[in-house]
Order: C-alpha cells, then structure tokens, then sequence
C-alpha cells in the first residue's frame, strides 16, 4: 500500500505549506494541524497514512503528543516522522525511543524526505499480512526480492537527487561567482577607499594650510596692531611729556629772570646817559658853533668898520704898501677865526 494521505503538525504557517509543497510532489494529500491538540482531535475522526510531526510548538510539545499517539491502540501503528531543526544524535534517540519512525529535518531536503517516504512504502508492501488483507496469497520471499520500491519511487527519488545536485551546483556557482564579485567589490571599494582617503588628505592638509595660514595673517596682524598701539601711546605720552617741558621752557623765555631785567635797566640807564651825554654834546657843540659864528661875524662887522674907518682916515696919506698889508692881516685874521669857528 502506498503512502496517500499524510497529517503536518506544525505551528509556522510556512512550515507546513513548504512540506505540503514537496509533498504533493510524490501525489500525497495533505492535511494540517497547527498544535498537537488539533492533531489529536484530527486523529479522533481520521487516520492518515503518515504523520509529520513538530518538535517545538507551544503547549503540548512533539515529543508528548508522539506519546500520546503511540499509546492509543487506533493511532499507534501510524509512522511518526519528527521534523526538527536539532542536531545531535542524543535528540534523534530520544525521539525514537518514544516511538517516532525517523528524523527529517527542518527546512525538510527532498532527498532525506524521499529515502523516508521510500522506505515506508517498502516496509508496507513488505509487511505478511499486506496481501492476506487484499485477497490475494502471499507471495514467496525471493519474489518481491529486491526492494520493494516502485518504478515511480525510483524515478522520484533519482529527479530529487539530480534537483539536489543541481541545486548544489547552482548554489556552488553562484558563492564561487558570489565570492569573486564581492572579492572584486572589496577591491573596488578598498581602491575607492584610498583614492577617497589620499584626496581627502591632500584636501584636508590644503584646508589646514589655508587655516593655518589666515589664523597666522590674523594672530600677526592682531599682534602687530596691540603692537603699533602700545607704540602709539608711549610716543603720544613722550611727546606730551615733551611739549609740556617745551611749553615750559618756551613760558620761562617770556618772562625774563630778575637778574636779566636788572641787567637791562642797567644797560639801559647807561645807553640813556650815553645817548643824553652826546646829544648834550652834539647841542653844545651846535650852540658853540652858532655863538662862535654869531661872534666872528660881529668881529668881523667890527674889524670891517674899524678897517674901514682907519681905510678912511689913512687914505688919503696912506701909500698903497701899506694898505695891502692891512688887508692881509685882516684876511689871516677872518681865516683864523673861520678855522676855530669850524
């Protein structure tokens, strides 16, 4: 008897379809359950030819409910295949010392499904009373020799085992091509990287140049004008120092020291006296003069008339020797009194 109708307990939603999906591959009907209450509330009413059973689910756990179904007379003889994402062989002992059939693991590989599925449907038609109960006699051992397997079986499992392959070969060539992109990818991004990094310095150390640069302009041009003002002022107070000894100086030139006044009025008085001195002098002098001219000119108004009244009384005896003579003495004499007068 072939296996036609199979029961999935499992709470993941995708679970269960993804082993329906493969199930249904090999024409086998497929109900759910998403606990194992359901599934033994389903078991109640039915009798599927296989059950997939859960490991992990909340509540009741696979291991529990596989108990419960090996120790009911009416479910006991249905193949337990628990489906876990466990390893180790303690976990696949325990879960066959409490009856399950076989392991599959989760996500379920078609191959290890198939050899499962395989192997039930041999010890099924293998079982004595299998064809006792179809109303046929029992065949010798020697003829179902070999297997017991299905052409039908044998083709499904050598498709899986090639999808298998192919499967491994695709996925080989696309890590090997996945590799080489990234590898690839991780140079590109390594160069981007440098090239990024060397343009990066190069424009960071120009930055820091330019920056270096204007804060030194600034600290030097702030320096230089702390500077220029501090020489500002100490020249502003040197030449205020300055002009106020100058204006000093100039204000002590203004007003002459007594000893120099008294030396002024000295000199002074005596250029006065001086002056009065020669203008006195002069005055005299002139008075002299005028009264010497005042004086020669009535001596001579006098020696005239004398002159002329003795020219007169001594005409007429008088020879001319003698009277050259007088006029002589009378020139002499005028000459005299103009040299003094002079």
């Amino acid at each position: 008897m072939a296996i036609k109708t199979a029961l999935v307990v499992d709470d993941s939603k995708s679970a269960r379809f993804s082993l329906k999906k493969l199930l249904q591959l090999q024409g086998i009907k497929t109900d759910f359950a998403e606990s194992a209450g359901d599934a033994l509330n389903y078991l109640s009413t039915n009798t599927p030819d296989i059950i997939f059973m859960d490991h992990l689910m909340p509540g009741m756990d696979g291991f529990e409910a596989t108990k419960a179904i090996k120790s009911n007379p009416d479910t006991r003889d249905i193949p337990v295949i628990m489906c876990t994402s466990k390893e180790g062989s303690d976990y696949g002992e325990q879960a066959l010392a409490i009856g399950a059939h076989a392991i599959l693991p989760k996500p379920a590989p078609p191959a290890t499904l198939l050899a499962i599925l395989s192997k039930l449907d041999s010890s099924v038609t293998s079982q004595p009373g299998a064809e006792a109960a179809a109303g046929t006699e029992a065949k010798p051992a020697a003829a179902p020799s070999a297997t017991g397997v299905s052409t039908r079986v044998v083709e499904n499992i050598a498709r899986k085992i090639l999808e298998e392959k192919f499967d491994a070969f695709q996925k080989a060539l696309a890590d090997s091509i996945r590799d080489g992109l990234r590898q690839e990818m991780q140079e590109e991004i390594e160069r981007a990287k440098q090239s990024l990094r060397h343009e990066f310095g190069s424009s960071l150390d120009s930055k820091i140049t330019q920056i270096s640069t204007n804060i030194s302009n600034k600290v030097a041009t702030s320096l230089f004008d702390e500077k220029f003002e501090a020489v500002n002022r100490h020249m502003e107070t040197q030449i205020s120092n300055n002009l106020g000894a100058l204006e000093t100086a100039l204000d002590a030139t203004r007003r002459a020291s007594p000893e120099l006044i008294e030396e002024v009025k000295k000199i002074a008085q005596f250029t006065a006296a001086a002056t009065a001195g020669e203008a006195a002098k002069d005055t005299a002098r002139d008075t002299t003069q005028a009264i010497a001219q005042d004086v020669v000119q009535q001596e001579l108004m006098n020696l005239k008339d004398a002159i002329a009244e003795q020219a007169a009384q001594q005409v007429s005896g008088a020879g001319s020797g003698k009277l050259l003579g007088i006029a002589g003495v009378v020139i002499g004499l005028v000459a005299l009194v103009a040299a003094f007068v002079m």
